[in-house]
């Protein structure tokens, strides 16, 4: 039973408020966001205060919370939470402050229908529609051109752009099977930890297939994946083909053809959804995409301490990373760097607020080496000070690409409404830092 559902920025204000018992609500927004505040943006999921409980996801910049005054069960709120992110993000089409701003009606539009009262009613974007007036408004980038990738034997598939899922799976009632298209994305998320002589302590990668339908009909879709693909480790695998461990399916897949030719049958819902989840087993040899050199230099207590970093891109030649951000905490008595790059399209600031230095660099190609050096001042330190350098963290976003060798084979769709627009189907590669570390 909930009070109220707030819709929070990075910066603290209030964007959504929808209050569901006006007599417990009082002041617990101006609460959560100096709780917030006085934790540096680092709270627990759950944080009670007085006879009120908060509970909180991070999504898209944007903090969900949900606040009552009475017993309710941690997981359960937090599975609300997640679901009204998902139902935010299938109406709206990508979640994040400016389509928030932009979607407003709309979204307390959803919230009276999610939430009677405090109690949950429905949770489903399919069963939603019907009770939605709202025309979502879709904010897009400005780069949303198809890019083209060459196959096998020179043949051409599309590639779907970073941007070309994040759009709406509800259309006004006028605009209703215009669209026949079908977004397959294959994503997964690194943890690696590197120790300080580049020996590798621990690399585990988490994938998923998702799928976003705007498909008219309810049509099958068949997902080709390798047919050299092992699953679970009582299999028996050889050389380096693709193998997977733990997974786990979503309920509308049909996997009678899967165990002998490695096909997907599924019959997508409305909205987004995971196909797949996986893991790659612990002896798979991962090989993890960066290297990182650290020499630092602080014999002498009495100058700035010089760090120099040098980061190595482990991709093949054709492909790259993007949005590559590397997060080295400093000592807590530094007040200013002064750094050295190494080439354009880098910056780096120094963050007083939480004493780090961050490098950004828009875009890494495989093969290719970028280098810093970094000046920390910090007047009257000591040789402890050292011990607050590092570990160095690293995040980053590969188009195209996946370690674990997992591939779509094809997808086929089998269109029993006989549209006269022929289906577009989009596959999207991609891999992201979840946890990416490396000690100096």
């Amino acid at each position: 039973m909930l009070s109220e559902i707030l819709i929070i920025s990075a910066k603290g204000e209030v964007l959504i408020s929808k209050q569901y018992r006006l007599h417990e609500t009082g002041n617990a927004s101006e609460i959560f966001i100096r709780r917030l505040k006085d934790n540096n943006q680092q709270l627990l999921p759950c944080v009670k205060e007085d006879e009120t409980s908060f509970y909180h996801i991070n999504r898209g910049g944007l903090y969900i919370v949900g606040i009552s005054r009475h017993e309710v069960s941690s997981i359960l709120v937090i599975e609300l939470l997640t679901k009204i992110y998902h139902v935010c993000k299938d109406f709206c089409g990508v979640f994040n402050e400016e389509t928030v701003r932009t979607n407003i009606v709309l979204i307390y539009e959803l919230l009276d229908e999610i939430l009677d009262f405090g109690h949950i009613q429905i949770v489903s974007t399919e069963k939603l529609k019907p009770y939605i007036q709202s025309v979502p408004v879709t904010v897009r980038s400005e780069d949303t051109r198809d890019q083209v990738a060459t196959g096998l034997f020179g043949l051409e598939h599309r590639i779907t752009p970073n941007q070309a899922a994040d759009q709406p799976c509800t259309k006004p009632r006028h605009q209703e099977g215009r669209k026949h298209e079908l977004f397959v994305d294959v994503v997964e998320k690194m943890t690696v930890l590197v120790n300080a002589d580049g020996t590798l302590e621990r690399a585990e990668v988490n994938g998923q297939i998702n799928m976003k339908s705007f498909l008219t009909g309810n049509p099958d879709v068949k997902l080709g994946l390798n047919e050299d693909l092992t699953i679970n480790k009582d299999e028996q695998g050889y050389g380096n083909h693709a193998q997977l461990d733990r997974c786990s399916f979503h309920q509308c897949v049909d996997l009678r053809e899967f165990a002998t030719t490695r096909i997907l049958t599924v019959r997508p819902p409305e909205g987004e959804f995971s196909v797949m989840t996986y893991q790659v087993p612990e002896d798979f040899p991962i090989s993890i995409p960066f290297r990182l050199i650290t020499v630092v230099n602080d014999t002498d207590v009495n100058r700035d301490i010089d760090v120099r970093l040098k980061l190595r891109c482990e991709l093949p030649i054709n492909s790259h990373a993007v949005n590559v951000k590397l997060k080295l905490p400093v000592p807590k008595i530094t007040t200013n760097i002064s750094p050295q790059l190494s080439g354009p399209g880098q910056t780096a600031v120094f963050q007083s607020n939480e004493k780090c230095i961050l490098w950004q660099i828009n875009k890494v190609s495989g093969g290719m080496e970028v280098s810093g050096t970094f000046r920390i001042i910090a007047p009257g330190r000591t040789k402890s000070s050292r011990l607050e350098l590092g570990p160095v963290a690293l995040d980053f976003e590969i188009s195209n690409y996946v370690c674990s060798g997992l591939r779509i084979r094809f997808v086929k769709i089998f269109d029993r409404s006989q549209s006269l627009v022929p289906p577009s189907k989009w596959v999207r590669l991609l891999t992201l830092g979840d946890s990416y570390i490396f000690k100096i």
